[in-house]
């Protein structure tokens, strides 16, 4: 009896090794192509170590652009990414990360005529493949979504963001996030009402010669309805170098200034309420609107206006619909 009950768990381990090892071969090309499928985006990868059951080791990771204007232009890129799959992926109708870490990366994001670019754009839509077969079937046929994507813990350090903004800037206008720390959790595409919190830091480069601004946002956001709950604390912004945007609302120069913010955004039922308390110092204005305007109004009365009597900048709350 002892002989009949040791050999089967000898098959067992035999059947297990065996197992694994199937496991092992079909796992990188099984990931590489639920990646494709749940990003709708190319998707290259130098090298996979898988370790069982579900932790993969990636190396050269690379998400390039699937689409014009910015075709196989790379959106996102690390040397090195670890991954841990949940087993519900195993049913082939999501894909569900448990945890993911990452060091060293360079995300993108491209904006223009409107739109932003980025390694999750094509995320939960239709991939173009699908798009195409729904085109030639008849209309009452509809092509499948692409696969959900779920990611429920996501950790990023010592990395760097730029988006390159082609609406603000003939050429873009580029935005450079340094020494990004930063986790998120409960991403999920398509958009649902779930909360995604997040807690990011890093530094804002503004030139060669600017010391970087600080940033620190916390917070949550369910990004179906975009209800939203953050706090944005941002020191030591230089307003000069953002002209291209400042310049889309007021033909006003500003030569020199410093811009501390404290800010708590909420949005609602699609009502923002936006909270600030700012200092600016070091204001100087190159030149006004005509007529020595600002907004339209005359300057003087507006910074009058904004100055307490110690003859400083007040704080100010904004309350907007949208």
């Amino acid at each position: 009896m002892f002989k009949k009950i040791l050999f089967v768990f000898i098959l067992l381990g035999i059947a297990l090794v065996v197992l694994v090892s199937v496991v092992s071969q079909k796992a990188p090309d099984f990931l590489k192509s639920a990646l494709e499928k749940a990003l709708d985006q190319r998707v290259k990868i130098k090298s996979i170590e898988y370790r069982f059951p579900g932790t993969f080791e990636l190396h050269g990771f690379e998400v390039l652009e699937k689409k014009a204007p910015f075709e196989n232009e790379t959106s996102f890129s690390v040397d090195h990414l670890t991954l841990v799959v949940s087993p519900a992926t195993l049913s082939g109708k999501e894909l569900v990360i448990d945890r993911i870490e990452v060091q060293n990366a360079h995300i993108v994001i491209r904006k223009i005529g409107g739109k932003l670019f980025h390694a999750l754009s094509g995320a939960g839509h239709k991939s173009t493949a699908a798009a195409s077969q729904e085109e030639e079937s008849a209309p009452a046929e509809k092509a499948p979504a692409g696969m959900p994507l779920k990611i429920r813990d996501f950790e990023l350090s010592e990395s760097d963001f730029k988006l390159m903004d082609y609406d603000a800037q003939e050429g873009g206008f580029v935005v450079t996030l340094d020494k990004i720390s930063a986790r998120v959790r409960d991403i999920e595409t398509p958009l649902s009402d779930k909360k995604t919190s997040y807690e990011i830091s890093a530094d804002l480069l503004q030139g060669r010669d600017q010391r970087p601004a600080e940033i620190r946002l916390a917070g949550w956001t369910a990004f179906g309805t975009m209800d939203t709950d953050a706090s944005i604390n941002l020191k030591g912004l230089y307003l000069p170098y953002f002209s291209p945007y400042y310049s889309q609302v007021t033909e006003a120069a500003i030569g020199e200034g410093i811009m501390d913010s404290r800010s708590v955004l909420k949005i609602q039922n699609r009502v923002m309420t936006l909270n600030m308390d700012f200092e600016l110092s070091g204001l100087l204005f190159q030149s006004y609107e005509l007529e020595n305007q600002l907004f339209g109004l005359k300057a003087d009365e507006i910074l009058m206006f904004l100055k307490d009597r110690a003859g400083e900048l007040t704080p100010f709350a904004i309350n907007k619909d949208f």
